[in-house]
């Protein structure tokens, strides 16, 4: 399975590390947790990106050779990328992700993005300060960042490939059955077109890049005021996604590599370790 935009992005942190004279990290361990896949690679080079194991509802069973998957220890990281972002298997899609993640941790210091011209913040306040009150906002992806954007906008629409009982609470009281938050107008992942195409702001899971359908939503936006990409999946360096029409990334790059292994072989919560290992940054396009 061809996904062009991350071949793009191999091309750019292989020019990147040519030109900034870095060395690529070699894989030494790769870390299989429930919804997400951990790369470790040498010099402090780890990443992750989002597995959807628990989820083969609504993606399929994964499929990963072990035995393939041993023989690149010790080789380069970009020769796991490479190989792994263009397997038809979800979850050895991830691994490629996680690795070009690693990778790009080098180049995602303010240092260096501020050299390539970036803005850059540590925005521990998410994206919700570039929303509107008037802005229709399309979110693709059930995330933990829904509830802080509740009564932020005019309207806040979700759409995710999971059942809605995955992600949201089941209210009972004497007169109904409900969905909470009530403010959330939920729909399935068919409705993503219609949903997308009336946002003013659109709100994108960098975990589509592992599943295959990131350019497919891109082609959805009619002209919206913003276009964000956020999550553990898209920490991976801006300069692609910004040429296709992104203008802000919101991730973390790993401050902490050895607390990030460390939690990975010995805690179940990756959520709890991403916040003891990693840095939030909002990332914005070129000053001009």
């Amino acid at each position: 399975m061809r996904i062009h935009i991350l071949e793009e992005m191999l091309d750019k942190l292989n020019d990147l590390y040519k030109k900034e004279g870095l060395k690529p990290g070699q894989l030494m361990k790769v870390g299989l947790k429930p919804g997400w896949n951990v790369v470790i690679g040498t010099d402090g080079q780890c990443g992750m990106a989002m597995s959807f194991t628990g989820s083969e509802e609504a993606f399929g069973k994964p499929k990963l050779d072990m035995p393939r998957l041993q023989t690149f220890m010790h080789k380069s990281l970009f020769d796991v990328a490479s190989i792994y972002i263009g397997s038809d298997s979800w979850q050895e899609r991830s691994i490629g992700v996680a690795a070009i993640t690693a990778l790009s941790q080098p180049l995602l210091t303010p240092i260096q993005l501020k050299k390539r011209y970036f803005e850059v913040s540590n925005n521990s306040g998410g994206y919700n300060s570039l929303i509107k009150k008037d802005d229709i906002v399309a979110v693709v992806g059930y995330g933990g960042g829904i509830s802080r954007m509740l009564g932020t906008c005019k309207e806040l629409h979700v759409t995710d490939m999971r059942p809605r009982t995955a992600f949201q609470t089941v209210l009972i009281t004497e007169r109904a059955v409900e969905y909470a938050p009530r403010e959330v107008f939920v729909h399935p992942e068919k409705e993503n077109k219609e949903v997308i195409g009336k946002a003013s702001v659109v709100i994108i899971t960098g975990s589509s890049l592992v599943n295959g359908t990131f350019e497919e939503l891109l082609s959805y936006r009619r002209n919206p005021r913003l276009t964000i990409v956020y999550g553990a999946s898209a920490a991976m360096i801006p300069d692609v996604l910004f040429e296709h029409g992104i203008d802000s990334v919101h991730a973390s790059r790993i401050s902490d590599p050895a607390q990030l292994e460390i939690g990975m072989m010995n805690e179940m919560n990756m959520e709890a370790v991403m916040q003891r290992s990693q840095e939030s940054q909002m990332i914005s396009r070129k000053v001009k």
